[in-house]
């Protein structure tokens, strides 16, 4: 079973209550949901027909994401092939070359405004999954069997403690860790996961950057 490894992928308060806490468009679980809660949370539906969730670019670099699903990239009309110049003996010129249009760029990756978060735990510093961690995988796990089209993005965060550089890349290494363990546990297509790290740069909503309850994965649907 192939990894996907770092070199070669991409890139108001909380009420508590029911077990989870809801921070916007993202809920922070702290007991392993049922596949169908997932369902219902990261599509809108409810475990029967599954309603379009609602998409926001995800853009790499320096572009400026959109706001909104972006509509489908349409093909650029064919330009007409200039015609031959009719040619005589004393004016004998050679054919003009043509260049087809360029294609048109693809549209950004789309990702839900819903997400759910869970707090995974890893040893100290480290991105070792903690056994107690398993169960919320579990859930993940058996949402993404129930739905064999389904994409996730697994993004990864970490509280404002310790330097920046490390955070950003503690979180990549977790947000790659749990993707790995979704691949070598349950067989999950790799091409069905995008780990991502956020470093921490999105908090939860309502809470100091230093919480450690900003230490968490969280999953969205991605296009």
């Amino acid at each position: 079973m192939n990894k996907i490894s770092l070199q070669t992928g991409l890139a108001g308060a909380l009420i508590l209550m029911s077990g989870f806490a809801w921070s916007g468009d993202v809920k922070l679980y702290d007991k392993a949901p049922s596949v169908e809660e997932l369902q219902r949370q990261l599509t809108g539906g409810d475990g029967g027909e599954v309603r379009k969730p609602r998409t926001r670019a995800i853009v790499f670099g320096d572009s400026t994401p959109a706001e909104s699903e972006a509509p489908a990239a349409q093909p650029a009309a064919a330009a007409p092939r200039p015609q031959a110049r009719p040619q005589t003996a004393q004016t004998a010129q050679p054919a003009e070359s043509y260049s087809p249009p360029p294609a048109p760029a693809p549209a950004p990756a789309q990702a839900s405004d819903r997400a759910i978060a869970f707090p995974i735990n890893f040893s100290v510093n480290s991105s070792n999954i903690l056994p107690e961690s398993v169960p919320f995988l579990e859930s993940i796990a058996g949402l993404m069997q129930k739905d064999t089209s389904m994409r996730l993005i697994v993004e990864g965060h970490t509280d404002k403690s310790g330097p920046a550089a490390r955070n950003a890349v503690l979180s990549r290494e977790r947000a790659y860790s749990v993707t790995n363990y979704l691949i070598d546990h349950y067989r999950i297509d790799p091409m069905r996961l995008m780990p991502v790290g956020k470093g921490f740069s999105e908090p939860l909503p309502g809470m100091e950057p230093t919480n450690p309850k900003n230490r968490r994965v969280q999953f969205r649907i991605g296009g």
